[in-house]
């Protein structure tokens, strides 16, 4: 048996959608033989600071009817040992993360499209981030940077003495905090100076004069 297993890239997307790359089904569908794409090669170590699997290319040779990949291994593996480049490798789609074509595939990527905007950073509470508190209330200040959205997300149970302290916030990327609670998603487009708060009954948000 192999020490190595591919990851479910799909399966990582649906968990973390504002923030996992994948190529979009209409790309996907695209790829031909000669293409490249990228797949994650899982494996076990005792060594903590050695990561749980390794990125690498593979060189796309053939697709049965039963949508089973044949490909050749384009990289030489770091931590596993019992792989090597050029190594035959099969896979489905759903192990697919990236790719690099042969010919211009001519169409968006909406994935990519889509992720952009989540990547932008803001502030969040500690009781969303590590206590599993929904989005309470939010305003949105002037970005300071490029890659800042200006939201500041609050559960709306804090006391002062608790958001006085710069400890209880994250600075991190907007979609990490999507990918757990994404009920206010509609309101990221309302300009400078837009205030929320949730209704504890309706679970909906209302703006604050």
């Amino acid at each position: 048996m192999p020490s190595w297993n591919l990851e479910n890239a799909e399966k990582i997307q649906q968990e973390s959608p504002y923030t996992f790359y994948r190529p979009s089904e209409a790309i996907i569908g695209r790829l031909r033989v000669g293409d490249v794409v990228k797949l994650i090669f899982n494996f076990e170590s005792d060594d903590p600071d050695v990561p749980a699997g390794e990125r690498m290319w593979v060189i796309i040779k053939s697709l049965d009817q039963n949508g089973i990949y044949k490909g050749k291994l384009d990289n030489e593996p770091y931590h596993i040992k019992d792989l090597k480049a050029g190594d035959d490798i099969e896979f489905k789609r759903e192990h697919i993360i990236q790719y690099d074509t042969l010919d211009d595939l001519d169409i968006e990527d909406e994935n990519d499209e889509k992720l952009d905007q989540y990547f932008k950073k803001c502030f969040v509470s500690n009781q969303i981030m590590n206590y599993g508190l929904k989005v309470g209330r939010l305003y949105k200040e002037e970005p300071q940077q490029e890659d800042e959205t200006g939201w500041t997300l609050m559960s709306d149970h804090e006391t002062q003495e608790y958001v006085d302290d710069p400890n209880n916030l994250q600075y991190i990327s907007i979609g990490k905090v999507l990918n757990i609670d994404d009920s206010f998603i509609h309101l990221l487009d309302e300009p400078i100076g837009s205030e929320f708060a949730r209704d504890e009954i309706t679970g909906t948000f209302y703006p604050i004069q």
